[in-house]
């Protein structure tokens, strides 16, 4: 041991001394554990936890999360705020050359997670054609109906007239008539006709609609076909739960991987920022530093108790 260390280490004994001296006065304590902080560090060249403002710059930004490196920026100030509003500690500080990283890299777990959002929204869409086309068979079944029920009532209409013609013809063609029934027959018969070709136009529209209801049933049956295949992918492909690791913090940089919104992605870096602190998990569900990222309020996130004690004893408050 040299003379150098030999006197750093006696200063240190003789000063935790005095201090245990001092443990009666505890605003004196207070006062005295900052200072033996700032000594220890001073005099043996060992930084304490959280002494300093843990500097961070942007890396590398894959373009495939159409995320700017500006944007990741905002996202992590955000997330490092959390931490300073509750702990009321400077923890964090952008530093653009910093060696400290943090990335924003695509690979499997993004790509999965783009994958189930597109079948998701495949299905949403489904869903909705499937409920516009149930809408629109609805109506066109009601003016089916009403079409086909007047059609009906105007074939009965017309074959009554025509039963009544005919007696008439025949009447007239037995005991004979006078000119004027011949004509009131001639008219007859070309107000019939005229009748017919109303009736069959309406003939033609009710067949015209009962297509288009049988063209929306099998409309209705491709939808369905198609949504239950999807549904049929996303069970295979995601059904099955999966804890994907959406961040790591490797003691040099923190890699982010996967987010499906940006509450989702701060809340991650919120969660990773704490690993570069030195906290583990914590058994909380509803805690920041919990290891599965599910239960947290993302839109309002908050550290609970055991994040702020998990913090305190990493940092040595």
């Amino acid at each position: 041991m040299t003379m150098k260390n030999f006197f750093k280490y006696l200063l240190i004994i003789t000063f935790f001394s005095v201090w245990g001296i001092m443990l009666r006065n505890k605003i004196f304590v207070q006062n005295a554990v900052t200072g033996a902080k700032k000594t220890v560090s001073q005099v043996t060249g060992i930084e304490l936890p959280c002494a300093k403002p843990l500097r961070y710059a942007i890396g590398s930004v894959d373009p495939r999360f159409n995320l700017s490196t500006n944007d990741l920026l905002a996202e992590v100030e955000d997330a490092e705020k959390i931490w300073k509003a509750q702990s009321g500690k400077n923890l964090f500080e952008y530093d653009p050359g910093a060696e400290f990283k943090i990335n924003l890299i695509f690979d499997e777990r993004q790509l999965q997670s783009n994958e189930a959002d597109a079948l998701t929204k495949n299905l949403n869409q489904l869903e909705a054609s499937h409920e516009q086309i149930v809408t629109q068979y609805k109506n066109l079944s009601g003016t089916y109906a009403q079409s086909v029920a007047k059609y009906n009532a105007g074939v009965a209409n017309y074959q009554k007239k025509m039963d009544d013609y005919n007696r008439a013809v025949s009447d007239w063609n037995k005991n004979g008539g006078s000119q004027a029934e011949y004509d009131k027959l001639k008219k007859d018969k070309s107000g019939l006709e005229d009748l017919q070709g109303k009736l069959e136009k309406e003939r033609l529209a009710v067949n015209s609609l009962a297509g288009k209801t049988n063209a929306l049933v099998s409309e209705e049956k491709n939808v369905i076909n198609n949504y239950n295949a999807n549904v049929a992918t996303y069970k295979n492909k995601y059904g099955s739960g999966r804890e994907f690791e959406k961040g790591l913090y490797d003691g040099k940089e923190i890699n982010l991987y996967q987010f499906k919104q940006m509450s989702d992605l701060r809340l991650t870096i919120i969660h990773e920022l704490g690993h570069a602190l030195g906290i583990g998990h914590v058994d909380n569900p509803k805690s920041i530093m919990y290891y599965l990222l599910s239960d947290q309020d993302m839109e309002n996130p908050q550290l609970s108790s055991e994040d702020l004690s998990a913090l305190k004893t990493a940092c040595q408050f």
